[in-house]
């Protein structure tokens, strides 16, 4: 009997490996993937300058396969976003500068919330358990867990409206406190739209720029009817996070 109840015990144990095993594959397929991207140096063709000198085979491309040249820079963006490699701004731009304002803009966000949504389906089923249990009771997380649990679709329609805040924290943040893959794909999607077509915008300009022979810097392009409008996104962003905590504390 007491052979038997080892037995038991010793199959419970090796499920568990397994399962245990299983949420990390995810986690694991991203980091390899992450390891052979940087190595292979892909990630630094995310450049203006690759962009201006690949300007006419893109735009060519365009011309040649309009409906698959959009279909694949979301998947790119995806890929981008969902790895956390660094570029989604010049993503952006690239989508304004192929596509122009409107069809760059919404071809970005879609992009940017599909990586951002399985970004949060891999953190939400490998890595939100563990952090969660070893974050402190009061802490930075706790305090997001609130607030998403209280208004889950405004607090994170919120936070993607303020362009200061990396895609990446509010991803990992809302796969802490379990919330529905449907609230945050609409609340992502909406939140981020704003912003893609400001940038969108500045990108459907860059052609008249490489034209001329200019290769303009991500600073030189931040004109200020470029930053008031962003600026405005995080003060409406903000401005309901901070209601809702001016209440709780009174």
């Amino acid at each position: 009997m007491i052979d038997g109840v080892a037995e038991q015990a010793e199959k419970h144990g090796g499920a568990s490996q397994g399962k245990r095993a299983l949420k990390l594959l995810p986690l694991a397929v991203v980091v390899v993937i992450l390891v052979l991207v940087f190595a292979s140096g892909i990630w630094k063709h995310l450049s203006l300058g690759e962009l201006k000198a690949r300007r006419e085979m893109l735009k060519g491309f365009v011309h040649l396969h309009p409906i698959e040249s959009v279909a694949l820079y979301m998947a790119l963006y995806c890929a981008v976003v969902a790895l956390s490699i660094p570029g989604a701004l010049i993503m952006t731009l690239t989508g304004g500068f192929l596509f122009g304002t409107w069809l760059g803009g919404g071809a970005a966000a879609i992009g940017v919330s599909s990586g951002a949504t399985l970004m949060f389906l891999i953190a939400h089923t490998a890595v939100g358990d563990m952090i969660r249990r070893r974050a402190a009771p009061g802490g930075l997380i706790a305090k997001m867990e609130a607030g998403v649990r209280e208004h889950a679709f405004l607090y994170i329609f919120c936070l993607r409206l303020m362009p200061a805040i990396p895609i990446w924290m509010v991803n990992i943040a809302a796969a802490f406190v379990k919330t529905p893959i449907w609230i945050y794909g609409s609340a992502t999607l909406l939140g981020i739209l704003p912003s893609c077509f400001i940038y969108a915008s500045i990108g459907a300009g860059l052609d008249q720029v490489f034209a001329s022979g200019g290769t303009p810097t991500l600073g030189s392009l931040m004109h200020l009817w470029v930053i008031l409008p962003l600026v405005g996104l995080g003060v409406l962003g903000l401005a309901p996070l901070a209601y809702q905590a001016w209440r709780r504390s009174r």
